[in-house]
Formats: structure tokens, C-alpha cells, sequence
């Protein structure tokens, strides 16, 4: 069987070390982490591929709710809480199950086959396709914010952060201009340096080694990049 790699996300210590016991008796699990915040645990997601999640609902900061809402691109998620009133809510973002606190193993194990179920079928959601994503989740300062494709005209690296510039305001993001890409639509977006991405609706004209915008931003365009670029926008 697939080992089936997990993180813990929840605020209290009695939870973690019940999570850890009976993840612990399953050889097919691996536990990569476990997180007392929904930023922490976003933070890792951004540079390391999990299977599923452990999630709290009611945390400080950012709700677990919240931390399904910004993710556009999830996990398999079971959801663990003390409270029942979320469980109609919960199903609108495809959890695989929702356990109330204190669950016993048997419960843990019905979960974890359900899953397994979800695997075999070869999809995530059973009744709906994957959707194609149309924003991007970036940690800005000790928030997590969820930005539109349509909104971005261009990005910058700056170091180890990357700045998203839209027609209100700019954004600076811990993140590397690579991952970014990775996270972006191609269909929509084009590298035009080795520091820069940039919306492809937002082009308006190429002249010698600069690229002009719409808004009459004027970026620098890579002799490497110069000619996928030219190619994109006559398609």
C-alpha cells in the first residue's frame, strides 16, 4: 500500500498526542508534521506535498473553515473537533470525514478508509471533477491572504520574497518566484525575465529589451524569454 503522508493541525496538546498514537499503529501512515496554527501549517504546505490533514476547526488566528476556504488545492482532509455544529458546512469543501472529540480508533480507522476509498477511485471528489484554480494562497506577513489570477498583473522577485503587483496595491510574499510559477495558470501567465511573471492579458506592446503593460508599467524582457513570449500572444 501507498504510504499516505499527514500533518496534525490543532491548538491543543491533548489532540496531537491522541492523533500521533493511533497514527502511529497504522504502517501505511507518516506523520511529516504537527501544527498548533493554521498559518504555521500553511506555511509548510506551500513547500511539501501531503496526503491528508488532521484539522482542527477552532483555532485562534486562522479557523480551520478559513484554512479550507484559502486552499486551492487540498489534501484529503478529516476534520477533528469538539464541536458538531459545523459538520453540514464542512462538507462543502470535499472532507473526507469529520470526527468529533473524544473519537476512538475505530472511528480514526473508518476515516482512514475512506480515504483509501477516494484513492481507489482515482479522484478527490466523487460526485464533481477538479476544478481548474483561479487564485493563488500567499502568506503576507501573518496573514493568509487568497489572491485572484484576475487581479495579478505581475510578479517580481525580491530576494527571498516575491512582490504581486495588482491595480490597488502591491503585496510582498515569502515565497520564490519558481514556486509561484508552479502555482500560476500558464494559460494566463508568462515568464518574461528571470525576475518577473507577468499576466499575458496584460501585454501591450514588445519593443527591443522592454515590455509595456496596459497601465504603462514598463518591465524588462529576457533575450531567453523573448521569443515563447512573442509566440504566446499571437496564439
Amino acid at each position: 500500500m501507498t504510504l499516505l503522508n499527514c500533518i496534525i493541525i490543532d491548538d491543543e496538546e491533548g489532540a496531537h498526542r491522541v492523533l500521533k498514537h493511533f497514527i502511529g499503529q497504522l504502517k501505511h501512515l507518516k506523520l511529516n508534521g504537527a501544527f498548533f496554527t493554521a498559518v504555521e501549517a500553511m506555511e509548510y504546505l506551500y513547500h511539501h506535498k501531503i496526503d491528508i490533514l488532521f484539522l482542527d476547526i477552532n483555532m485562534p488566528g486562522l479557523t480551520g473553515m478559513e484554512m479550507l476556504e484559502a486552499m486551492s488545492n487540498k489534501p484529503f482532509v478529516i476534520l477533528t473537533t469538539a464541536y458538531k455544529e459545523h459538520a453540514l458546512e464542512s462538507y462543502k469543501y470535499d472532507v473526507v470525514d469529520y470526527l468529533v472529540k473524544p473519537f476512538d480508533f475505530k472511528s480514526f480507522l473508518s476515516a482512514i478508509d475512506k480515504v483509501i476509498n477516494r484513492l481507489s477511485a482515482g479522484k478527490r471528489n466523487i460526485d464533481q471533477p477538479m476544478e481548474e484554480p483561479d487564485h493563488i494562497v500567499l502568506k503576507v506577513e501573518n496573514d493568509i491572504v487568497k489572491l485572484s489570477f484576475d487581479s495579478i498583473l505581475y510578479t517580481q522577485s525580491y530576494g527571498n520574497y516575491v512582490k504581486f503587483y495588482t491595480r490597488e496595491k502591491m503585496l510582498l510574499s515569502q515565497i520564490t518566484t519558481q514556486e509561484v510559477e508552479s502555482k500560476l495558470n500558464p494559460k494566463l501567465f508568462i515568464r518574461v525575465h528571470k525576475s518577473y511573471l507577468v499576466a499575458l492579458r496584460e501585454i501591450s506592446k514588445i519593443s527591443g529589451g522592454e515590455l509595456s503593460l496596459k497601465d504603462g508599467t514598463i518591465l524588462p524582457i529576457g533575450k531567453f524569454y523573448r521569443k515563447n513570449v512573442i509566440d504566446m500572444l499571437k496564439n
